[in-house]
């Protein structure tokens, strides 16, 4: 296989682009079942250090359903919002690959 057979039209490879929604959906998700998992470890009695990571999100009780709602929503916006973030910042920075 030849190099132009790989090549796009025009010869020129571009940079891959992120697409926000899927990066913004991502984001979600991680930081969503991040905070799940350290809720479920405190209100075990499991991981002491998790609380520190719980009190970013919500004012409630640590252990508290309370604290699971609160945090859970405000965790997933939060997510949401970092992996639009780096998306955004990654495809602006996309002339930086330029040869």
């Amino acid at each position: 296989m030849a190099a132009q057979d790989i090549l796009p039209p025009g010869g020129a490879l571009t940079p891959a682009r992120l697409g926000l929604s899927r990066c913004a959906l991502t984001g979600a998700v991680v930081v969503g079942a991040l905070f799940a998992l350290c809720w479920i470890g405190v209100a075990a009695g499991l991981a002491s250090p998790s609380h520190m990571f719980i009190s970013l999100f919500t004012v409630a009780p640590i252990a508290s359903a309370a604290a699971l709602g609160i945090g859970l929503c405000w965790s997933l916006v939060f997510g949401a919002l970092s992996g639009a973030l780096i998306a955004v910042v990654y495809n602006a920075s996309s002339f930086l690959g330029r040869p």
